[in-house]
């Protein structure tokens, strides 16, 4: 599919870290020692370590305890600690910790949801710097056409399950995709006077398109707010006809969409994204799950060439992109490493798949 192979052409560059700048000073003379009075001025202080503890004491217990059971699991031989104090002793294992990989994921102290801070381990979701972008024109123009209804009422429901309860935002509603379309507007109403006759003409499809893109998404967007439930779901399903190629793809990929959503009745996209684990920099500019996965108009029209081009530039100049975690906790011991991705798996593959399915709906209007 043309469009996926546009969509899947986001790639980073990472910014190489801020270095500070080697000093040229010559070092400080040293003075003769005097006679301290004070006998804090003459005590060698340990480093100030910033961990997440309140009561350091417990935090202290429970760390070692889940360390513990992390050895255990791992069957890793942590370091000797026994003659440092806290938090040097914590800070000296994380050290170690952070130069290695267990079952591909990274160990790190953690704290949740007020719980003393803990060791787990935390494994990324690789979603392969891509475009998860659904496209809303084949819907609308599903809705005009007599002869689709029922394939209009089918993907209706995929559109509300993945908005009400995946939490895919929707472009017309304030977000990424909703400023990244007033600029794209900004920047070719800018550019409109310079061209020559044949480039305004398509500047005029391009205002139409403009136009048809916020007055459709504006309808369309009360349907896709409105309840469903999956036994109408089901039996939407098998109102489709089965006698052309769009009719099965659609079918497929919904009854396959409609068992995610039995399996994980009330899982969010949001729920594994953990934005907080990420230690960003002055200068680090980061995509969010949100600037990547969402609703949009279409992959075929006279926009969306333009719009990837947009989001391309812009995805390049960040040093991080946030993905789904796993997190493994080692408050109790751990039978075996256990980072569940089954529900993301299932879900990028069928957005990639529904996408494809619809923009084999999706065409440019007679008159566009």
């Amino acid at each position: 599919m043309e469009t996926t192979s546009i969509i899947r052409g986001v790639r980073r560059e990472v910014r190489p870290l801020t270095r500070c700048k080697r000093s040229s000073a010559k070092p400080a003379k040293k003075r003769t020692k005097g006679t301290h009075r004070n006998g804090f001025l003459t005590h060698s202080f340990q480093p100030f370590v910033s961990l997440p503890f309140h009561g350091y004491g417990q935090g202290e217990k429970e760390f070692f305890q889940s360390l513990k059971n992390f050895c255990q699991l791992y069957n890793w031989q942590a370091p000797d600690v026994s003659g440092l104090t806290f938090p040097q002793n914590i800070s000296a294992v994380l050290e170690k910790l952070s130069a290695q990989r267990f079952d591909g994921a990274s160990a790190m102290l953690i704290q949740d949801k007020g719980c003393p801070a803990r060791l787990a381990t935390v494994k990324t979701f690789d979603t392969n710097f891509c475009l998860y972008y659904v496209p809303v024109r084949p819907l609308w123009q599903m809705k005009n056409d007599k002869a689709k209804q029922p394939c209009y009422e089918l993907t209706r429901t995929l559109f509300a399950y993945l908005y009400q309860i995946i939490g895919i935002p929707f472009f017309r509603e304030p977000g990424y995709l909703d400023n990244s379309y007033d600029s794209l507007e900004n920047w070719i109403r800018e550019i409109e006077d310079e061209d020559d006759d044949e480039e305004n003409d398509y500047r005029k499809r391009q205002f139409a398109e403009f136009n048809l893109m916020k007055s459709a998404g504006d309808t369309l967007l009360p349907d896709i707010k409105a309840p469903f439930d999956l036994e109408t779901w089901q039996a939407q399903l098998q109102q489709i006809p089965v006698t052309d190629k769009q009719g099965r793809d659609l079918r497929e990929v919904a009854n396959e969409l409609l068992k995610l959503a039995k399996d994980y009745p009330e899982r969010a996209i949001k729920d594994t994204m953990h934005y907080e684990l990420h230690e960003a920099s002055e200068d680090d500019y980061s995509i969010y799950w949100e600037n990547y996965i969402s609703f949009y108009w279409s992959g075929n029209d006279t926009l969306q060439h333009m719009l990837f081009e947009m989001v391309n530039n812009e995805f390049q100049e960040m040093g991080y992109q946030e993905e789904p975690v796993a997190i493994q906790w080692f408050d109790t011991p751990q039978e075996k490493a256990h980072h569940d991705f089954d529900f993301e798996t299932r879900l990028f593959f069928l957005l990639d798949e529904l996408t494809g399915v619809l923009n084999d709906f999706d065409h440019e209007e007679p008159n566009a």
